[in-house]
This record gives C-alpha cells, structure tokens and sequence, in this order.
C-alpha cells in the first residue's frame, strides 16, 4: 500500500471514530449518560456495532473519551484566558460566567465527567499517574498572576488552594443540576465560593 493510500485509511478510521465521540456526546447531552446506549450511538453514527468495538472497548471507555476530549477543549480555553492581559480578579470574574454558561448548556454532561474522574480511583495502581484536572490548572494559574499583581499571598499552597476550588466549583455544579436547575443560584452559589477564597488569600489592606 503506497503512503497516499494509506494515509486515506488512516483518515478515514480516524473520521470513524470520532464519528463516534460525536454520537455519543451528543447522546449523552440530550439523554443522559443512563439513557444511552451502544446501539443508540451507532445509530446515531450510522455505523455498524462491529465498527464501535473497532475502537472502544466498552460504553465506559468511550465516555472516558469524550471527556479526555472536553479536557483538551478545556485546557484551550484557559490558555486563551490566560493570554488575555486582566487582573487575577477579572479572571475569576469571567471564569464564573462562562462556567455558569457551559453547565447550563451541557449540564446532562455532568454525570459523565463526575463518574469518569472519581470512579478510576477506586481501581487505579499506585503507579498510575493522577492528572490535574484542567480546571484545578487554570485556577493555580490565576492565583499566580495574582501574586504577581501583589493582590494575593505568596505563603499560600497554591495547588491546595486551587484543588479545593476546583473541588467546590464541580460540587455546585452537581448540586445546582440535581436541585431542578434553578434560574440565576448557580452564578450567586459559584461567586459565593469565589468571594470566600479571594478573602482568605488576599493581602490585608493595613499591610
């Protein structure tokens, strides 16, 4: 096979699959991770179910794709929110909106980012490598900048700040969808936990 073709090949296995994170997080979205199942997201693809086993090994596995997927869309994210020359505090500011619009559009997804982070914990060897959460990463990071503003401590754990933070913010978001998604408290509960964390590592004003 020469290399054009093979090329084309590979192309196409790789349209396949993600054909098939495509379906299924669209599935996920609209019914729930519970509601949907292999043959509903070959379905959905428009693939054959020999096609799915191709590449994923069980309904679980693919889940753990899509969110591998929306971690990298979420490292993107940061990135560029990084870039951007604001204050450590417009940062958090802008950070709140935009998870508070992400949960309320994708909020059925909640469940499958939930069970795919802490269930591999109860299975995983010693010797796996435990990943930071992009989200615990975008925090640490504005913390930092907020040290370099000089608005922030620098006797704090930056890391133990930001995983708490990350923590509290996945708690609302659970909490606020499994409550009848109420209009507005999402906003009000995440800058809560916000507020409560820039009081405790801000410089005090008499300093």
């Amino acid at each position: 096979m020469n290399d054009m073709k093979q090329k084309r090949v590979e192309r196409r296995k790789e349209e396949r699959r993600q054909n098939l994170v495509d379906a299924a997080r669209d599935l996920f979205l609209s019914r729930g991770y519970d509601g949907t199942t292999i043959d509903d997201i070959v379905s959905r693809a428009d693939l054959a179910k020999v096609t799915f086993y191709a590449y994923f090994k069980s309904k679980e596995e693919m889940a753990l794709e899509v969110k591998r997927q929306a971690s990298e869309e979420a490292l993107e994210y940061l990135e560029e929110l990084l870039n951007r020359k604001l204050s450590a505090r417009e940062m958090l500011n802008l950070l709140i909106e935009d998870i508070v619009s992400w949960t309320e559009a994708n909020w059925r997804l909640l469940d499958v980012f939930c069970s795919q982070r802490f269930s591999p914990l109860v299975n995983r060897d010693e010797s796996q490598e435990c990943k930071p959460e992009p989200m615990m990463l975008g925090l640490d990071a504005i913390i930092a900048r907020g040290q370099e503003q000089g608005i922030y401590r620098q006797d704090i754990d930056r890391a133990m700040v930001a995983h708490i933070l990350d923590l509290a913010i996945l708690c609302e978001q659970y909490r606020w969808a499994k409550t009848g998604r109420p209009q507005g408290v999402l906003k009000e509960n995440l800058e809560r936990c916000i507020d409560f964390a820039v009081h405790g590592i801000e410089i005090p004003k008499n300093s």
